[in-house]
C-alpha cells in the first residue's frame, strides 16, 4: 500500500503561473504547474509521484481507446477570507470514485492515494486558486484502463492521475436549459449513475441539438415516460480543511 511519505515529489523549475491572468480565467483550458499519477499493475498501485504537468506516452493499442473503461470526478478548491484552502466534499467525490470504478469493473483507488495525493497536490500548487468571487481550483481525477491490447475484456494495468485548472465561473449569464424528450442519458440498470467518460460522449449529440436551438444545456428526463426529472447524486455541502 502507497503511503503519503511514498509519493515522490519533482517540481518545476519555473511556474507557469508568471505567465497567466486567473481573472475571468475560462473553465478547463488552463492547467497547475504539476500532476498526480499513480499506476495499477499485477493487483498493486506503486510508482506514486507529483511531477510538472506533461503529456503521457500511450500506444495505439491502450485499451481505454477502444473499450471505454475511464472514469473521473469533478472537485474544487478555494480559499477562504484568512487565505486558508478548503475542498469541497472530496470524500463524497472520492465514494463516488470508487462507485465508479466497480460499475466499470475497475479497481478501487484507496484513501490514502485520492485524498493524500490530492491535498499534496493542492497544497504544491495553492498560489493557482483565484481569490475572485466565483472563482476556484478546479481538481480533475482521473482514472484509464492501460493495457496495450485489443480484446474485449477488463484491463489488468490502470492509471490514475489528478490535474488541476483554475477557473471563473462556468457561465458568465443565466443559463437557458431545453427539457430533453427524445434521447435519453440513464436507464435502470444501465451506467448512468458512474461519472464514466462514455456517458459524457453519449450526451453530446443532444447537447449539440438543444444549443442551435439557443439554449445553454440539456435538462434530462426519465427513460420510459420522458416526463420525470433524471435525479442526481446527493449534493450537501461539505468543506475539508486543512
Amino acid at each position: 500500500m502507497i503511503a503519503a511519505e511514498n509519493i515522490n515529489i519533482t517540481k518545476v523549475e519555473r511556474s507557469k503561473l508568471k505567465d497567466i491572468n486567473l481573472v475571468n480565467i475560462p473553465f478547463g483550458k488552463y492547467f497547475t504547474d504539476h500532476m498526480l499519477e499513480v499506476d495499477y499493475e499485477d493487483g498493486e498501485w506503486k510508482n506514486a509521484e507529483i511531477k510538472p504537468y506533461q503529456p503521457l506516452l500511450l500506444e495505439p493499442s491502450l485499451a481505454a481507446l477502444h473499450y471505454g473503461q475511464a472514469i473521473f470526478e469533478g472537485i474544487k478548491a478555494y480559499k477562504n477570507e484568512n487565505g486558508e484552502t478548503s475542498i469541497f466534499r472530496p470524500l463524497d467525490n472520492f465514494k463516488r470514485f470508487n462507485a465508479s470504478a466497480e460499475r466499470m469493473q475497475m479497481p478501487q483507488v484507496p484513501e490514502e492515494i485520492f485524498m493524500e495525493g490530492m491535498r499534496m497536490l493542492v497544497e504544491l500548487d495553492k498560489n493557482w486558486i483565484p481569490q475572485q468571487a466565483d472563482h476556484s481550483l478546479y481538481i480533475r481525477p482521473f482514472m484509464f484502463s492501460s493495457d496495450e491490447m485489443i480484446g474485449v475484456r477488463p484491463s489488468e494495468k490502470y492509471k490514475f492521475l489528478i490535474i488541476l485548472s483554475p477557473t471563473g465561473p462556468y457561465y458568465s449569464a443565466p443559463m437557458r436549459i431545453y427539457v430533453e424528450e427524445q434521447y435519453v442519458r440513464a436507464a435502470p440498470g444501465g451506467v448512468g449513475f458512474a461519472k464514466a467518460a462514455g456517458n459524457y460522449g453519449a450526451a453530446m449529440y443532444a447537447t449539440a441539438q438543444a444549443k442551435l436551438k439557443g439554449y445553454d444545456q440539456v435538462l434530462w428526463m426519465d427513460a420510459f415516460e420522458h416526463k420525470y426529472v433524471q435525479g442526481m447524486w446527493d449534493d450537501e455541502r461539505i468543506l475539508h480543511h486543512w
